[in-house]
């Protein structure tokens, strides 16, 4: 007979630090596999999202035979906007497709008889006073108005927006050659360039409502100086962080609500390809390159008039970009973007 002698063996300290070494390195290995998981499962749903508004946009049409306008009527004048004015209708998009999401709770509140700009009592846009014409309606948070990559940065009240209407590839926000222009509708007749060749809807990620910092993919910067619109896409287009934090202009309240049809909030434009810099001369309305971007991996989503979603690179050619923005502009659009 042989005789064992056992002894009860501990854990040893080299050993100890190697399992956890091994543990770190099997969570570093895995975690941007979960992390690419989760934006997929995101990224398919702000496609779907964009779906959505499509069929909205197409119930819209079929129910009054034009799609709606990008934005309503107002009286901004140079030096003096008066778009606080009573006569100021400067509806989104958006509040027009509201019934057709089926969110007609959310649009009866709405009264269009007044002017939707901050729809509070005060004057100040990040006080809820209870009494407001449209409050109720403006604090609705709605999701599919959110692309579930972006955070919520702003400080105000109001239901938030990422989605956005196409007003054209021209920088003037009042004579747009897109679908969405300012208190004028188009009928599918008007999309001479064809309804899968013609932008519709894209993203733009919502502002940080900080003033003192500076956000190239959110902020809005301006420069009052005569413009003509190609000094201005160049000057855009070449923006750094360094040269933006000099600028006296600066709106960081992007896509602060749904129910206001400011270019800030709920419209842009393919002056520049997605991911440039936003730039103004002055006013958004006289003057503007507001670029489609997001926090997708290389690119933005882009939902066509004829409901179809693409995503669209930002090294998309940017003469294929400017004319998918167009509604009759008879461009020749590869099929490579």
């Amino acid at each position: 007979m042989y005789s064992h002698n056992f002894r009860n063996r501990g854990v040893t300290l080299v050993e100890l630090i190697v399992t956890v070494a091994v543990i770190g390195i099997l969570i570093a290995v895995s975690l941007p596999a979960v992390q690419r998981a989760r934006e997929s499962g995101r990224l398919v749903q702000c496609r779907n999202n964009l779906r959505q508004i499509g069929v909205a946009l197409s119930s819209y049409q079929a129910a009054h035979q034009v799609y709606p306008f990008g934005v309503g009527a107002d009286d901004d004048k140079p030096g003096s906007p008066t778009y606080t004015s009573s006569s100021s209708r400067r509806y989104s998009i958006h509040s027009q497709l509201l019934p057709f999401l089926e969110l007609s709770p959310v649009y009866e509140r709405i009264d269009f008889r007044i002017q939707p700009f901050f729809p509070d009592t005060t004057g100040d846009p990040a006080v809820v006073t209870g009494n407001g014409p449209n409050e109720r309606a403006a604090v609705t948070h709605i999701p599919a108005f959110i692309c579930p990559s972006d955070v919520n940065r702003l400080h105000r009240p109001w239901g938030t927006n990422n989605y956005r209407s196409c007003n054209g590839s021209s920088w003037q926000g009042r004579t747009a050659d897109g679908m969405f222009g300012q208190a004028v509708a188009f009928r599918p007749a008007d999309v001479l360039d064809g309804l899968s060749n013609t932008a519709a809807f894209s993203e733009r990620i919502r502002g940080d409502d900080e003033h003192e910092l500076i956000d190239l993919d959110s902020d809005l910067f301006g420069l009052a100086q005569n413009w003509t619109e190609p000094t201005l896409r160049q000057w855009c287009d070449q923006l750094t962080a360094s040269e933006a934090a000099t600028l006296a202009i600066q709106d960081s309240n992007s896509g602060m609500t749904w129910l206001e049809g400011n270019m800030l909030w709920t419209r842009y434009n393919h002056v520049l390809p997605p991911g440039r810099p936003s730039c103004k001369g002055q006013y958004t309305w006289d003057g503007v390159a507001m670029t489609a971007n997001s926090r997708h991996n290389g690119g933005v989503n882009l939902l066509l008039a004829d409901g179809a979603v693409q995503f669209v690179s930002v090294a998309v050619d940017r003469n294929v970009w400017s004319a998918l923005g167009t509604r009759r502009g008879g461009e020749a659009i590869r099929a490579d973007w």
